[in-house]
C-alpha cells in the first residue's frame, strides 16, 4: 500500500503545480540572436481574423510574431516573399500551417501605394479613383516554397476606403460572430487559469497553516 503523502510533500507538490501553471500561462520571450540579426519570430497560433484586427488596431502586440518582409517579382509574373535583412515597410507573419501573410506598416510612404508590389498584394478596389484613406480588410496569403524562408503569392488581400461598409451584410455578421467567439474563448481561458491559480494558492495557504501547526505540536512534544 502506498504511503500517504506527508503535509510537507503535499506543500511541495502544490508549489510545483503553481509554478507549472504560471509557466504555461506566461508567454516566453523570444530568444535573442547575434547583434544586428532580426529577433526570432513565433508562428501566429490563432485565427487570421484576430491577426487582421490586431494589425489594424494594435500592431505593436505582434512584435514577437512579425519580421521585415521583402517582395520580389518572379519571371512567371508572380511575387516571391522572403525575410528582409533590413527594416522594411512590409511585415510578414508565419502561420502554424506554414503559410505567411503580409501587411504594410502604418503611415507608409506615398510612393509605396503606387508600387507594383503593393498592387499585386492589394489590388485597387473597383471604382476607386485618386488617393483615398484605405483600411485593411483581409491579408494576402503566401504559400511556402521553403518553409519558414521563402513563399509565393497565393491570394491577394484587400484594402478598402475607411468608411465603406462591407459589401455583404451576411459576411460581415459571420466575421463579427467568429471574432466575438474567439475573444470570448480567450477570455474564458484566462478566467479559468486565474481561477485555478487562486484555488492552488488557497490550498497552499491551508497546507502552510497545517504544516505550521504540526511543527508547533512537534516542538511541544519534544
Amino acid at each position: 500500500m502506498a504511503a500517504t503523502p506527508s503535509p510537507l510533500d503535499r506543500l511541495l507538490q502544490l508549489e510545483r503545480d503553481i509554478e507549472q501553471l504560471q509557466a504555461h500561462t506566461a508567454l516566453p520571450a523570444p530568444p535573442l540572436g547575434p547583434p544586428g540579426e532580426s529577433p526570432a519570430r513565433r508562428p501566429w497560433p490563432v485565427d487570421e481574423l484576430l491577426l487582421t484586427r490586431l494589425v489594424r488596431r494594435s500592431p505593436q502586440a505582434l512584435a514577437a510574431y512579425q519580421a521585415p518582409a521583402e517582395l520580389t517579382p518572379t519571371a512567371q509574373r508572380g511575387l516571391r516573399l522572403t525575410v528582409a535583412e533590413t527594416d522594411s515597410v512590409f511585415q510578414l507573419c508565419e502561420l502554424t500551417s506554414g503559410d505567411a501573410v503580409v501587411w504594410v506598416q502604418a503611415d507608409p510612404p506615398s510612393w509605396l501605394l503606387e508600387s507594383e508590389s503593393f498592387h499585386q498584394i492589394f489590388p485597387r478596389p473597383e471604382g476607386l479613383e485618386g488617393p483615398q484613406d484605405l483600411v485593411l480588410q483581409s491579408l494576402p496569403v503566401f504559400k511556402p516554397v521553403v518553409r519558414g524562408q521563402r513563399w509565393t503569392l497565393f491570394s491577394p488581400g484587400q484594402m478598402v476606403p475607411r468608411h465603406r461598409p462591407f459589401p455583404e451584410q451576411e459576411k460581415q455578421t459571420m466575421l463579427l460572430r467568429r471574432l466575438e467567439n474567439l475573444e470570448r474563448r480567450v477570455s474564458q481561458q484566462m478566467t479559468r487559469q486565474e481561477s485555478e491559480l487562486n484555488e492552488l494558492r488557497s490550498q497552499l495557504r491551508v497546507q502552510q497553516d497545517l504544516l505550521s501547526r504540526l511543527l508547533r505540536i512537534s516542538e511541544t512534544q519534544s
